[in-house]
């Protein structure tokens, strides 16, 4: 057992230290080329530790400057999550392949590599920026067994098809974006100006709208489909309403529609085409009604939990009241599937099996 300890925690603290320490890197450069005022070296390492920590979409809780109501940080990029996310799945492998022992080495990687990023959170509060303490172990666990999950096995098969056609969806939309960035250079150049982010900044300015690309994309899926999403309070935009104050200096907003098109709602055949197509494939290799229903509810139920988790962390609040709510709604795309999936069952599975019910009554009589 402490053999398993040690190994596992010196592979979290391996984890840990593949992220945090360029992190730490970044800000210690940016904080000695923009300057400081106090010129304390902990303000960019506890800055780092905020970094690190939303990468694992931590949200924060914000005290803004005199003038301002309070805020907080909880729209975070998507796309941030792969880095804290590989760095444990290396972790695990390594401790998998020193202890032969691959469920001890994922347990003991989970908690160590909770309780460091826990800590963490506490320890890098200060007055005016707390990473939720709450909410820390609880995502920062769902991420490190999701990196820990080996997914070849059967129960993931099923539902590959479904997956690939969600990705493919996704990538789809982000060319969709570029093409809306292009017929709107005007506007991203203008955005870009306004912010001035300097040589550095700019480097990271890009960055981190590359990193929000999966939101952007699950914006852009909602947006296609109909259900629309927020970009401030009292916003909303959709095929069908474009309700919107003001657009924040952030580039990548520039591909934002400027008028309505509901002729974009036609792209509500996708989902339908990639939940028939999975019911069909079902359909032939499964010939009785209880298998064919139970295979149907086991591939859908894992698209359904991750559209819901992915829409959740694709909206939130951006620094103030007035940005908030920011992206998508966590419950409306997810009840698109839903009803997609709930009418292919009633005119693919229950309607036909009525109507033979209802065949088989009419013989006897």
């Amino acid at each position: 057992m402490g053999r398993i300890l040690l190994v596992t925690f010196q592979q979290a603290l391996r984890s840990v230290a593949l992220i945090l320490f360029p992190l730490s890197f970044i800000a210690l450069f940016a904080w000695s080329t923009a300057g400081s005022a106090t010129g304390n070296t902990s303000d960019p390492i506890r800055a780092a530790i905020w970094l690190w920590l939303g990468g694992h979409l931590i949200p924060f809780d914000l005290a803004l400057s005199s003038g301002f109501s309070s805020g907080a940080l909880s729209y975070l990029p998507l796309g941030a999550v792969i880095f804290p996310w590989l760095a444990i799945r290396s972790g695990f492998r390594r401790a998998s392949e020193h202890l032969s022992n691959p469920r001890g080495a994922r347990s003991f990687i989970v908690i160590w590599y909770t309780a460091i990023a826990t800590i963490a959170a506490l320890l890098s509060q200060s007055t005016n920026i707390k990473p939720s303490i709450v909410l820390t172990p609880i995502f920062v666990s769902i991420i490190s067994l999701s990196a820990t999950v080996g997914y070849q096995v059967k129960a993931f098969e099923r539902f590959k098809f479904l997956a690939h056609s969600f990705l493919a969806l996704s990538g789809l939309v982000i060319i969709f974006i570029a093409v809306s960035l292009v017929l709107h250079f005007a506007i991203v150049k203008s955005l870009a100006i306004v912010i001035q982010p300097g040589i550095m900044g700019g480097i990271l300015l890009t960055l981190l709208q590359l990193l929000y690309l999966p939101n952007m994309a699950l914006a852009g899926i909602s947006y296609l489909f109909g259900t629309g999403f927020s970009l401030g309070l009292g916003t909303s935009i959709s095929p069908t309403n474009l309700d919107l104050n003001s657009l924040p200096a952030i580039p990548i907003l520039g591909a934002l529609p400027t008028s309505e098109h509901p002729l974009y709602l036609i792209a509500l055949t996708v989902p339908v085409i990639m939940i028939l197509l999975n019911q069909v494939a079902i359909f032939h290799h499964y010939q009785s009604f209880g298998s064919r229903q139970t295979e149907l509810v086991k591939t859908f139920t894992p698209l359904l939990a991750l559209s819901m988790v992915l829409s959740y962390f694709a909206g939130g609040a951006l620094l103030t009241q007035d940005m908030n709510p920011v992206g998508i709604t966590w419950w409306k795309l997810p009840a698109v599937f839903a009803v997609i999936q709930v009418l292919a069952l009633i005119l693919g599975l229950y309607l036909p099996k009525l109507i033979k019910k209802i065949k088989a009554h009419k013989s006897e009589l």
